[in-house]
């Protein structure tokens, strides 16, 4: 691809707007949008073979979108195909847009054949390349041609197949394989965490476009929480009308308005995931290299919206989930998730206690773990449980071997808090989504104690069922007796977790932690979020999802396995009459504990102390 010229620069001096599309006909001007420079530019990167834009409306994306194809058609020709939605919307941006483009700029119209069966309503044919334009609903239009550029627009409208075909983005991309020198753009106002814009610009390396306040020349993105306007000003068109919508500095606290606002996006640049800048705008940082680059732009850089437009739009669309998607989507170019609860670290560490780790408090009647299972580590918890689901976390820790589960979960008591009881871990739920068959392994020799799980979203009017998975050989007859896998319904226990985390009015919780509870197991409990994510027809359903900063989820996992054990044994049934026949106290005087010669062992060690013990259980 030539170098010569960036694609910007051949736009300032070649792309001329025409009237019928463009609010601002005549000249383009890169200065007038200058944050569509860096990604206009990175096309001609030799080191980029894909370049994905998430926006919102009315930041002139399309717009840079068809400055590349021009760039292409005048300065380095292949043949290319663009993409929209469906059939009727790409021959109109070929009668709307690309044809009055070509014959606008004497530099494109240049290229143009004469003849007239080379200009048509789905390809344009140059003197030295041909274009063609497709809808993601015509597979046969997608899969038939070799391409050099791929022009994606508005890919979160595409269908998730293309007739009885794969993806429609997939097979496009498929026509650039042949070609060294590929380029694929594509660009859209995101939708959902699952629309595909999303999810490309996740994969991408993340570009963000930082502007300095005029006050104190911190680079810092623009944000709408940081719109504020008179609290009294109750009217949405006269905050707009009268202009009272400011913008305040994220770190100084400055007010800005749209006039500073102009100068601020001059001065902008973009930055990769994991860079900084200083006052000075030197960038600092030199993330991993991607051949995907990305980049996320929102309305409230664009030159013909003001501050108090949107704050007007906000106020208008607030009340209504429809309106205020499209907020979300087109205004502020951001994912649209109903978030209906959610915990934070800071709110789950006032659920701490002053009983110590390793300690089990006095109102507990009986202990359960979950453990989560990772490559070569593991996490657990152990969790003690009283009346009316009331419970109370006794361990939470990483370990490096399943020695050392076992040691923990199936040999160790805990010690009362206060007196001369211990407490051994009655049943263990562990998740065998992953090294499935050392899972099973250990709970075959440990049977007694120990269930292998396997969650999933949604299970069908139960909170968890169990299938067994050893069969006769040669048939499909279960072997009496045999291994089980118990299948759990994540977000019913989730679900539940959540609840027991919530204060009630009087400020009562039934889910304690220990004393010094660290900040690992906090943010890995609050690693989810429950939010509404509508489908195609707009119907709603219910999901847990982990949060965009990708903090691990291990002891959320372990909390969920604990809690299914502790439905397995039916503590919800338990009463005080109850507690005599299950709290068996075991002398600590001279009770010595011994390690697991092997984490294949027999279970008989582990027998003979749940006779000790007493027989709920086994009841």
């Amino acid at each position: 691809m030539s170098l010569s010229v960036t694609v910007s620069e051949w736009a300032d001096k070649n792309r001329v707007l025409d009237a019928m599309t463009s609010a601002e006909r005549g000249q383009w001007r890169t200065s007038r949008t200058p944050y569509l420079r860096g990604i206009m530019d990175v096309f001609t990167d030799p080191k980029i073979e894909k370049v994905t834009l998430m926006k919102s409306t009315q930041v002139g994306g399309t717009e840079a979108m068809l400055n590349c194809l021009a760039f292409c058609m005048d300065q380095d020709p292949g043949p290319a195909l663009y993409v929209k939605p469906t059939d009727i919307l790409a021959k109109s941006d070929c009668t709307d847009r690309i044809q009055p483009m070509v014959n606008s700029s004497p530099a494109l119209k240049a290229h143009i054949t004469g003849w007239d069966d080379d200009i048509q309503k789905l390809f344009v044919k140059l003197d030295h390349m041909i274009l063609y334009l497709a809808g993601s609903n015509s597979p046969s239009s997608l899969a038939s041609k070799s391409i050099r550029y791929l022009f994606l627009d508005e890919v979160d409208k595409f269908p998730m197949f293309a007739g009885r075909e794969a993806s429609p983005i997939d097979l496009a991309e498929e026509r650039t394989r042949t070609f060294w020198n590929r380029r694929i753009m594509e660009c859209s106002t995101p939708t959902t965490r699952d629309g595909y814009i999303f999810r490309s610009y996740e994969k991408s390396d993340k570009r963000w476009y930082y502007v300095p306040c005029p006050h104190c020349g911190e680079f810092q993105t623009l944000s709408f929480s940081h719109i504020k306007w008179p609290s009294e000003a109750v009217e949405p068109d006269h905050i707009k009308n009268e202009a009272l919508a400011r913008y305040f500095c994220d770190v100084c606290g400055g007010k800005i308005d749209d006039t500073q606002k102009i100068a601020m996006v001059l001065k902008g640049q973009w930055l990769k995931d994991g860079q900084t800048i200083d006052k000075n705008g030197v960038i600092s940082g030199n993330p991993p290299h991607n051949f995907h680059a990305g980049f996320w732009i929102n309305a409230l850089y664009s030159p013909w919206l003001t501050f108090s437009d949107i704050a007007c739009k906000f106020l208008n669309s607030k009340n209504e989930p429809e309106k205020l998607m499209n907020f979300v989507n087109s205004w502020l170019g951001e994912i649209w998730e109903e978030k209906i609860q959610e915990t934070k670290p800071q709110q789950l560490r006032k659920h701490a206690q002053t009983y110590l780790k390793g300690t089990v408090p006095d109102g507990v009647f009986l202990l359960t773990a979950g453990v989560d299972v990772q490559k070569d580590h593991f996490y657990y918890v152990v969790r003690g449980w009283g009346l009316g689901w009331e419970s109370w976390l006794v361990s939470a820790k990483r370990v490096e071997t399943w020695e050392d589960v076992i040691l923990d979960l199936f040999t160790t008591y805990y010690p009362r808090e206060h007196g001369q009881q211990s407490f051994p871990v009655i049943m263990t739920c562990i998740d065998s989504g992953f090294n499935a068959y050392d899972v099973y392994d250990v709970c075959r020799n440990w049977r007694d104690c120990s269930r292998a799980t396997k969650g999933h979203d949604v299970l069908t009017g139960v909170p968890y069922n169990a299938v067994n998975i050893e069969k006769f050989p040669g048939t499909n007859r279960p072997i009496p007796g045999g291994l089980q896998l118990y299948h759990l319904d994540t977000n019913y226990f989730k679900n539940k977790l959540h609840r027991w985390m919530t204060f009630d009015d009087s400020g009562v919780t039934k889910f304690h932690l220990y004393e010094n509870i660290g900040d690992d197991y906090l943010n890995q409990i609050c690693s989810e979020r429950k939010i509404i994510e509508r489908d195609t027809k707009g119907r709603a359903h219910e999901v847990w999802k982990q949060n965009t900063d990708h903090t691990p989820n291990h002891y959320l996992d372990c909390e969920v396995g604990a809690a299914a054990a502790a439905e397995m044994l039916r503590v919800y049934a338990l009463t005080k009459e109850d507690r005599p026949r299950i709290v068996q106290p075991v002398e600590q005087h001279g009770y010595k504990q011994k390690p697991v010669n092997s984490w294949l062992g027999s279970g008989q060690e582990r027998e003979e102390k749940q006779t000790k013990k007493g027989g709920w259980l086994n009841q």
